[in-house]
């Protein structure tokens, strides 16, 4: 059996990938998070010509392979025009909020590294940019000296915990990212047949890029199913609390009934333990199983229900992502049974009972009308 999952050691592998600053294009301090978090549990690690990082735990001969794929950056700011401590900061990813406050906190960053400092940022107007799917462009004012290709971030916590509540910065995807690594470390000790890589993918917000390069390249093994892993908007019939959500699709496109079948299963197994779950189309924004699935793949996706999705607060400003605990718990615990049901390729309990049409119906149904 699986390794049980401890509660106090997922949380802390999610505080420490929540804890380096992220934003499309900045994501290293993540990528070198993740890759941490895996090697110190003995999961060799690659890394591909994206900077995209890639891990593979499996065991016998599975019949079939799954790849969990998900995110590592964020809607954030880069800094576009600098003089001394002002200068211009343009929209990275999909920040739609309906009220930008005057002035909005955030942190400052840099991907060669150095300390970080705080920063306003003020005066919003739009500015379309499509390539980086980017709205508005703000004033900021910094506590330090600016420069251009810095990154910002909301100055909200990495994750705070609050009973079972994990108050984010940046749940989307970062909480997506730490569910994979748990399934992997909890799988290392699984000698049933599975086959499980993971593909921790950049620029995501900005238009789905990483995993698109991954698709176009042929990075990935082209016969294994793509599983998304997101923290997507919660909504009715996918709500925060009541268990990680098997998606069905997304805003743009319809996922893999085949795909999906090995997280039904999983589904199953785990209502024999108690283990909540859910099952929705989920259109509140795009995840990387479209990119698989135009280009030809056979995927399917599961999502952490994320309230306050892209930091949109009830107020119309900026707040905290939230997820809960438990879902996260059942996310992991519904990865780890998917990957043992590829595995063996396994198929629904009532799906024997339904696969052939008794003879007695074919029969009956041929006999056409009765005569009066």
């Amino acid at each position: 059996m699986p390794r049980s999952l401890d509660p106090e050691a997922i949380l802390s592998v999610l505080q420490r990938i929540a804890l380096p600053p992220t934003a499309p294009y900045h994501e290293w301090a993540v990528l070198d998070a993740i890759r941490g978090e895996l090697e110190r549990g003995g999961i060799l690690t690659t890394t591909d010509s994206f900077g995209q990082v890639h891990a593979r735990v499996a065991a016998g001969a599975a019949k079939r392979a799954l790849i969990f794929a998900a995110h590592t950056d964020h809607p954030g700011f880069e800094v576009i025009e600098a003089s001394g401590k002002t200068g211009r900061a343009r929209v990275l990813g999909g920040f739609r909020q309906r009220v930008f406050p005057s002035d909005v906190a955030v942190t400052v960053h840099d991907d060669a590294g150095g300390a970080s400092f705080a920063a306003i940022l003020s005066e919003p107007v739009t500015d379309i940019e499509p390539l980086h799917n980017s709205t508005t462009v703000c004033r900021i004012r910094a506590e330090a000296a600016l420069s251009v290709g810095q990154f910002a971030m909301l100055d909200l916590p990495a994750a705070e915990v609050a009973g079972d509540e994990v108050r984010m910065r940046a749940a989307d995807d970062i909480a997506g990212c730490a569910l994979i690594v748990s399934v992997l470390l909890a799988l290392l000790d699984e000698r049933t047949p599975h086959d499980v890589h993971a593909l921790f993918t950049r620029a995501e917000e900005t238009g789905l890029y990483g995993a698109r390069l991954a698709a176009e390249d042929g990075l990935l093994p082209r016969d294994a199913y793509i599983v998304s892993v997101e923290a997507s908007r919660a909504l009715p019939g996918a709500e925060a609390g009541k268990g990680i959500v098997v998606r069905a699709g997304d805003f743009h496109n319809t996922f893999s009934n085949e795909a999906e079948r090995y997280l039904r299963v999983a589904r199953e197994r785990l209502a024999e333990r108690g283990i909540p779950t859910q099952r929705a189309l989920l259109v509140g924004g795009t995840c990387e199983a479209s990119s698989f699935v135009r280009l030809g793949w056979t995927a399917t996706g599961i999502a952490l229900p994320n309230v306050n999705y892209h930091n949109a607060g009830a107020d119309g400003g900026f707040a905290p992502e939230i997820v809960r605990l438990g879902d996260l718990l059942s996310g992991i615990s519904l990865g780890v049974e998917a990957a043992l049901a590829a595995g063996e390729d396994a198929d629904e309990s009532w799906w024997p009972d339904v696969q052939v049409t008794p003879a007695a119906i074919r029969d009956r149904l041929k006999r056409g009308r009765p005569k009066g």
